[in-house]
């Protein structure tokens, strides 16, 4: 699991693929952030991703890790997109030393 300072800006990136693992592109696809308490720091309607250029389905979302954090803390990104399709993965973020 990565860590990152708080306050950095961070790119989070999702490739979608379909199951022949041909990239697929979905009509729509959100990233949302929260606490492992479920807080939201990013929601989904804010977390509107970008194409990355000349890709069919990879994306990508530059998020700055909220100043509001102070301590180290476990953190929840989650892509989900047309369908009952979700990626999750866990982050860790610390305080700038």
């Amino acid at each position: 699991m990565a860590d990152y300072n708080i306050g950095d800006t961070i790119r989070l990136k999702a490739t979608i693929k379909n199951f022949d693992d041909v990239e697929t592109a979905p009509a729509s696809v959100t990233v949302s952030v929260y606490k492992l308490d479920g807080t939201a720091l990013l929601t989904s309607t804010g977390g509107i991703p970008s194409l990355t250029t000349g890709t069919t389905a990879q994306y990508y979302y530059d998020w700055t890790v909220s100043t509001g954090l102070t301590e180290a803390t476990k953190l929840m990104m989650l892509w989900e997109w047309t369908g009952p399709h979700k990626k999750r993965m866990n982050f860790n973020v610390v305080p700038t030393i």
